[in-house]
């Protein structure tokens, strides 16, 4: 998770000027090739491809600072509370987003995971065309290109039964990349719990957290393997390139995309501080737009491209009439305090035990366990009559008032996949860290933080009318489905009968509680800091933004490429899924792949 922080700070111009190509906003060329909007986790990614063969020339724009490796100054994320959310007693969220060169590949907590099949063929299908690349097949290419493994160590116990499986893995030797890295410690309190675990029925153990299967795994890390330190957009595709055809200004604030006969030819830009007057910067081939899934919509919105009604508000001139920008918001939710106590220790066998501590600590840390669960697992009697009663909702029932009826029939769709996922086990709709859960100062205490990983509700991410300039308005509308409070009670149910079989005694929510709705709106936190699906990939009958080559409908010359665009939220950590994006969207545009 990101650190509670706020970016508010900026560096002086003397850090910025010692990387290569890094220029105050006042210094680059007038006209690229491409422009870049944003310098994080996708904007670099797409960034490097492009200029890789020297042909085009690159420019990425970035709001927050890029700060030297260990410098500890300034704030690293943005500085924005989220609306109150109706349904968890109208409690206000911070939303933290990364505001640095690398965004929120460069604050987030590096756990490294990718999605399910399921998650990427959903997709694929919501890009509504029978012959699509947007599914797991085609992206596992696009994971292995753009991340490469660091196995597990040799003598970490086979009891831990630690596996990988090279063929879901890019690998090379280069300290340029983005790595996911197995560290060479585990806490020997895992086995026991591990062994538990594998006796739930239709609990899967697949052979690579990374085979687009669910179950119980293991989790990497983003870190680099030689050093340690976090592996991210900025190590891996800025520093160290110094090419002259691939340029980075930091402390710059997009102010709007400019059109020319319903093509983008460039973005105003100013000063984040102020501190200079609005000029142009011309792209001869495109725009792209990489801000994330909380200001690329806002950058939309402020550039006259949006729902037709909020720019008429805000007296912004629209480009296109496009009610899905801002819409389909998700983030995964979860609950910090499902508490059980040992009654009795968790009984680890004296050889594992030895042979475990033996193991010397490095700096690549602990391999994290975790588990990912289908609904026929976590609730086995009752999946098929949640299946129905969310089949059965009406689309618009629990969406904004006067949603465009575009935007309903794109939920129509998301539930009638859901719907069939939910009676599958191969889409999670329960994720838990069994590692953290175990990490307390006291042995006794089990901690669970429950996450529901596949959300039902949807919120937005709108401009101000009263003031379109300011933070947008982020809605989380969390469990204004009343059936993410059902998926959550039966998390529960799980996580109480999993407890039973070790001797434990619940304490949180304990026996008191008889109403666990009302208790859960008191403790559910709407992020886990994964916010997508703001510009989804879908046809524009059905909300859509962007079409399957990302491409904003309505004009020219004008691509999304960040977790905006996922339609849907896949069933794990964000930050690998928008890499093969960004890996893949690359291919687009240089047109070496169709959509």
């Amino acid at each position: 998770m990101l650190g509670m922080i706020q970016c508010v700070l900026a560096l002086s111009l003397s850090f910025s000027l010692k990387y290569a190509n890094a220029h105050p906003s006042a210094s680059p060329s007038n006209t690229y090739d491409y422009v870049i909007v944003g310098g994080g986790t996708a904007g670099l990614t797409v960034g490097d491809r492009l200029s890789e063969s020297g042909e085009f020339t690159v420019l990425v724009i970035e709001y927050g600072d890029l700060l030297p490796e260990g410098f500890v100054q300034g704030q690293t994320t943005y500085n924005i509370t989220s609306a109150p959310v109706t349904d968890l007693n109208n409690r206000t969220f911070s939303v933290d987003i990364g505001c640095i060169v690398g965004g929120s590949s460069a604050v987030n907590g590096r756990i490294f995971q990718r999605g399910s099949a399921a998650d990427y063929n959903i997709w694929g299908e919501l890009g509504g065309v029978k012959s699509t690349t947007w599914n797991w097949n085609n992206l596992l290419g696009y994971f292995k290109k753009g991340v490469q493994l660091t196995p597990p160590k040799p003598e970490i116990p086979a009891a831990f039964n630690v596996t990988y499986d090279t063929q879901y893995w890019g690998r090379n030797t280069s300290n340029h990349s983005i790595f996911a890295t197995f560290g060479n410690t585990l806490r020997p309190t895992v086995f026991p719990m591990y062994q538990a675990i594998k006796q739930i029925p239709g609990m899967n153990l697949p052979a690579d957290g990374g085979a687009g299967e669910i179950g119980m795994m293991y989790a990497m890390t983003s870190t680099d393997p030689w050093t340690g330190a976090r592996s991210y957009s900025r190590t891996g595709h800025w520093d160290g390139l110094n090419r002259k055809n691939y340029e980075l200004i930091t402390s710059t604030r997009v102010k709007k995309i400019i059109f020319e006969r319903g093509r983008a030819v460039g973005v105003e830009v100013s000063h984040r501080f102020g501190q200079e007057n609005l000029r142009v910067i011309k792209a001869k081939k495109e725009v792209i737009l990489a801000a994330g899934a909380i200001h690329t919509p806002q950058i939309l919105q402020l550039s006259g491209i949006g729902p037709a009604d909020l720019l008429r508000r805000a007296k912004i001139p629209m480009v296109v009439d496009l009610p899905g920008v801002g819409s389909n918001f998700q983030d995964h939710t979860f609950v910090p305090d499902v508490t059980f106590r040992l009654n009795s220790p968790l009984p680890v066998p004296p050889a594992l035990l030895e042979a475990a501590n033996a193991i010397i600590p490095d700096n690549l840390g602990v391999t994290s366990l975790g588990v990912a669960a289908g609904l026929p697992v976590i609730s086995p009697s009752r999946f098929a009559s949640i299946a129905k009663d969310f089949e059965s909702q009406p689309a618009s029932k629990y969406l904004p008032k006067n949603t465009h009826p575009t935007i309903v029939a794109g939920y129509q769709q998301q539930k009638r996949l859901y719907a069939r996922e939910m009676r599958s086990l191969g889409l999670s709709f329960l994720r838990i860290a069994v590692t953290t859960a175990l990490s307390g100062n006291d042995s006794s205490i089990v901690s669970w933080q429950p996450v529901n990983i596949h959300p039902l509700s949807r919120g937005t991410v709108l401009i101000d009318p009263s003031n379109p300039e300011a933070e947008p308005i982020v809605n989380y509308r969390a469990a204004s489905n009343p059936l993410d409070f059902t998926l959550y009670v039966e998390s529960l149910y799980f996580l109480s009968k999993l407890m039973a079989t070790v001797n434990a005694t619940e304490i949180s929510p304990g026996p008191n509680v008889t109403d666990l709705t009302a208790w859960l709106r008191g403790k559910t936190i709407p992020s886990v800091y994964h916010p997508v699906g703001t510009a989804p990939k879908m046809p524009r009958e059905w909300g859509g933004v962007v079409d399957e080559k990302l491409r904003v409908y309505g004009v020219k010359g004008l691509r999304v490429v960040d977790a905006s665009i996922m339609p849907t939220l896949v069933g794990a950590t964000t930050s690998m899924s928008v890499y093969a994006i960004a890996e893949k969207a690359a291919d687009l545009i240089k047109g070496k792949l169709r959509a």
